[in-house]
C-alpha cells in the first residue's frame, strides 16, 4: 500500500557556487495537487520531518481501518 505522506529534500540554487543547495525537508500530502506540503523543517530536522511523516500516515491508516 503507498503511504500518503512522505518527506523530500528542499534545494535551493547557490548562484555564487553554480550548484543547488539543500535547505532542510518538506512532509508532503500525496492526496494533494497543489501545495503539497504539510510542514517545512531544517537541514538537520530530518528526524522530526520523518516522525511527523509517520505519525500522519499512522492516523490515516487508523481512520481507514487499516491494521498497523
Amino acid at each position: 500500500m503507498k503511504k500518503r505522506y512522505w518527506v523530500r529534500w528542499r534545494t535551493v540554487f547557490d548562484s555564487t557556487a553554480g550548484r543547488l543547495q539543500q535547505e532542510g525537508w518538506d512532509v508532503c500530502d500525496g492526496n494533494k495537487f497543489d501545495k503539497i506540503v504539510v510542514q517545512s523543517f531544517g537541514l538537520r530536522e530530518k528526524g522530526q520531518a520523518e516522525g511527523l511523516c509517520k505519525l500522519l500516515n499512522s492516523i490515516e491508516e487508523e481512520n481507514h481501518g487499516l491494521s498497523k
